[in-house]
């Protein structure tokens, strides 16, 4: 473990993603300690072991248990000097069939644990007069979500609200914005039945998708003390989309 004065804490939510473990590695390269969230433990995440890396194990399904959870054991989550919030659950859904449990399924697990712990560490982080904030969204909102992810795609767009009292925030020096994650070489896309991915990424300016540590440095600099005076943005970062 890392020790001494001055070391910052970041609470990354959805740590066993492609994307998680890339940004996991990316601040705890530059000497942070890491408190990383995941659903499903998975076998990558025994990297971290002998680092400054803390697990923490949680289904969003069950929000009451959350929000017990965040007035509980409030100081876990107020030791966070920076949230980086991609946690997200994706399953194949069209928008002329889904139903409305499944819409106000994506929006439980998708909106409202980010919200939650943003508004429980955002206070902490404004006593302390430092803090950043990094909420994942999809480039796919922009275009209306694709064929198949009407569900996933409502709730990303719902997750780039920030609401004003977070906009405030920001004379306390704690800033939060929202990335618009585009295309990136991750597992995400295995299942997906159909789905061609080189005519994907065809439609991207860059000409290819991204590679999750390419994601983790840009989340890294909005989500440090590199980003100084930045915030209420709804940012793509998806290869000119």
């Amino acid at each position: 473990m890392i020790e001494g004065k001055g070391v910052r804490t970041v609470l990354v939510m959805g740590a066993s993603s492609d994307i998680g473990l890339a940004v996991c590695r990316r601040y705890l390269s530059a000497g942070w300690r890491v408190i990383g969230h995941f659903r499903t433990w998975r076998v990558e995440l025994e990297e971290f072991q002998d680092a400054a890396f803390e697990g923490w194990q949680a289904d969003f399904a069950d929000t009451a248990k959350l929000e017990a959870s965040l007035k509980k054991e409030a100081a876990f989550f107020e030791r966070a000097d920076v949230l980086v919030n991609l946690a997200a659950d994706y399953r194949q859904a069209r928008f002329e069939t889904a139903s409305a449990s499944e819409m106000l399924r994506a929006l439980a697990l998708n909106l409202v644990p980010g919200m939650l712990v943003t508004r429980t560490v955002g206070r902490a982080m404004v006593k302390r007069g430092f803090g950043r904030i990094v909420h994942a969204s999809s480039i796919g909102v922009k275009f209306g979500g694709g064929s198949g992810s009407f569900c996933y795609s409502l709730s990303k767009h719902a997750q780039e609200f920030i609401p004003r009292s977070c906009r405030g925030w920001a004379k306390n020096n704690v800033f939060v914005n929202v990335l618009r994650i585009g295309v990136t070489n991750t597992r995400i896309h295995d299942p997906v039945p159909g789905k061609d991915m080189a005519a994907r990424v065809k439609l991207i300016p860059a000409g290819r998708a991204a590679a999750p540590a390419e994601i983790a440095e840009a989340v890294f600099w909005f989500g440090s003390d590199t980003n100084g005076y930045c915030t209420g943005q709804v940012i793509d970062l998806a290869g000119g989309e």
